[in-house]
């Protein structure tokens, strides 16, 4: 199968996306990250719970990181394959092409891993809060 110019564009939209959604991640876990600094200056203490999520927030900003790389290679590749193929360099064009999939991919996989990671935190913060004693916490 031959690409045309076209081929390697249609992506161009997904991985526009998807690097604004990575720094929507990277904002809101940036905004934690402070939130949960200022909480343990407050009480002059770490608790299990904040020291849980601050190390659960490292990692998953190191991942964030990752992904927007990764994500940003394959940009880079694609406009790269684009390149060629506007100047009959079929084969490498091609070749980029895939190359950019296999970076897009990866972005993916990595952030399917932050997800979980980010689930993981939510289970540890809502084990702080189980049964009436949540809810008295919050009257």
């Amino acid at each position: 199968m031959r690409i045309t110019l076209t081929t390697p564009a249609i992506i161009f939209s997904t991985i526009s996306l998807l690097l604004l959604a990575y720094t929507n991640r990277f904002l809101a876990i940036a905004s934690l990250i402070r939130n949960l600094h200022d909480k343990k200056k407050e009480e002059n203490k770490t608790t299990y719970i904040i020291e849980s999520q601050i190390n659960s927030l490292k990692k998953r900003i190191k991942l964030i990181r990752d992904m927007q790389f990764l994500a940003i290679l394959s940009l880079f590749f694609c406009v790269f394959s684009m390149f060629l193929i506007f100047f009959d360099k079929i084969l490498y064009g091609e070749i980029l092409f895939v190359i950019s999939l296999i970076f897009l991919m990866l972005s993916l996989i990595y952030s399917a891993i932050e997800i979980n990671l980010s689930v993981i935190a939510l289970n540890i913060q809502l084990s702080e809060c189980v049964g009436e004693e949540c809810e008295r916490k919050n009257s």
